[in-house]
């Protein structure tokens, strides 16, 4: 989804529901390795592992993200930064 004029805080929120959403995959996966692990489909469930470290991989980038976007939030743009409008709380 992508939209004109979007704001920090809207970015933000938008982001952290990611960050969630993926850690609960993350759940759901782990839940499903451990089963394919459990039924003698080894192949499956390392296959599955590997995709949970990406994942968790992933999770930790969009949260960097949301930490990076609430100190922008409250310190303001940097000089000679990127040319969008902040307002500090």
């Amino acid at each position: 989804m992508c939209r004109e004029g979007i704001d920090l805080v809207t970015l933000k929120v938008a982001l952290k529901h990611s960050s969630e959403r993926i850690r609960q995959e993350v759940g759901h996966l782990r839940h499903w390795s451990a089963l394919a692990g459990n039924v003698n489909l080894g192949e499956i469930a390392d296959v599955l592992e590997r995709a949970l470290l990406q994942l968790g991989a992933g999770e930790e980038s969009v949260s960097e993200c949301v930490q990076r976007l609430a100190a922008m939030q409250v310190k303001g743009p940097e000089p000679g930064g990127g040319g969008f409008t902040v307002t500090p709380l």
